[in-house]
């Protein structure tokens, strides 16, 4: 835990070294401030609205609360457990307007790995309580999945049809009509990975699908616990996928006690021309979706970086969310979304 912090207003910022001219009686005196005062003190901001203002004029992404809970412990019908929760996910709409919210659940019964997908739905994006769904998947030996291993979906919406990926022994994928009843595309992965992928539409730039994901690689990086992050490259989301698989190091240093949680989940979308690379909730931004460098933008949870993850952008009617599990806090045990806006 760190401890609350005040910020003092300080006009030095402005008028270390003001000069200027005032009138006394009948006379104007050349006068400066060398020395101002702090006049008052104020309470931070909350973390889910901080955000630094580019002097560039650019954008930085900015938390408007509150936080909404979609979503909490699922009413497991098969390999229930009290310590099954929720964690990586996907948020998208069906073509029949519904809300799908696809969560790997860990800690499960479930024999091997202990995970599996679930499914809620919402008529609302924004609503509390969606209503559970029941498992939507768990590993199936005939697509070549690990034991109890099924994690990380990302949802990807292209011309007339839903895609799915998700890891199980790589990079496996699903397709849909209507984004409600998915077949998996062949019964192996489509590209080897480690785990929790995310997909960015770059063809405009590039005429390129990017597949950005942790990769566990034993002598990589002992200081995040040899976790880092790696990118493929595709025409067609169905492959082939590049060979080659880019590293892009994370950047934020590691946390202590959770020395790879950068090395997680990653995120990067595109607005305002440019791109932004999210390591949990700490934001970067760059002109080129495979090159990165700090500091970041912006820091969306400066007092506890770490009480929710592996962000998730979905948009409606215009407006972005960003939708995060908890990992820490009072109810853990749930996915939470807060609104998104962009400023310069």
């Amino acid at each position: 835990m760190t401890s609350e912090r005040f910020r003092i207003f300080d006009v030095s910022s402005w008028a270390r070294i003001q000069l200027g001219l005032v009138r006394l009686g009948l006379a104007w005196v050349f006068v400066s401030a060398a020395h101002p005062t702090p006049l008052f003190a104020q309470r931070p901001l909350e973390p889910s609205t901080s955000a630094k203002a580019d002097p560039a004029g650019q954008l930085t992404p900015h938390l408007i609360g509150p936080w909404v809970k979609l979503v909490g412990q699922p009413p497991l019908e098969k390999w229930a457990s009290p310590k099954a929760e929720p964690v990586d996910f996907t948020v998208f709409q069906a073509d029949d307007g519904r809300w799908q919210l696809i969560s790997c659940i860990r800690h499960t019964t479930h024999p091997g790995g202990t995970r599996l997908l679930y499914r809620w739905s919402s008529p609302e994006l924004t609503q509390e309580g969606w209503k559970p769904e029941g498992i939507f998947l768990s590993s199936k030996p005939e697509w070549d999945h690990a034991d109890g291993t099924v994690q990380a979906p990302f949802h990807v919406r292209d011309a007339d049809r839903h895609y799915l990926f998700y890891n199980s022994r790589g990079g496996h994928l699903m397709t849909s009509i209507d984004g409600i009843d998915f077949e998996p595309v062949g019964n192996q992965a489509v590209f080897p990975m480690g785990r929790d992928v995310c997909i960015l539409d770059d063809r405009q730039r590039s005429g390129q699908w990017i597949a950005y994901y942790t990769s566990p690689e034993p002598g990589i990086n002992p200081a995040t616990r040899d976790h880092t992050i790696r990118a493929r490259t595709a025409k067609n989301l169905e492959g082939p996928w590049s060979d080659t698989a880019i590293e892009i190091p994370p950047i934020t240093p590691p946390a202590e006690g959770y020395t790879f949680v950068y090395a997680e989940s990653p995120l990067v979308v595109k607005r305002g021309g440019v791109y932004f690379r999210f390591e949990q909730l700490e934001v970067f931004r760059s002109d080129d979706p495979l090159k990165w460098g700090g500091p970041p933008v912006a820091r969306l949870a400066p007092r506890d970086p770490l009480k929710r993850l592996a962000p998730e952008i979905v948009t409606h009617d215009g407006q972005d969310y960003l939708v995060a599990y908890q990992w820490r806090g009072r109810d853990p045990r749930g996915i939470y979304l807060a609104r998104l806006v962009w400023k310069p």
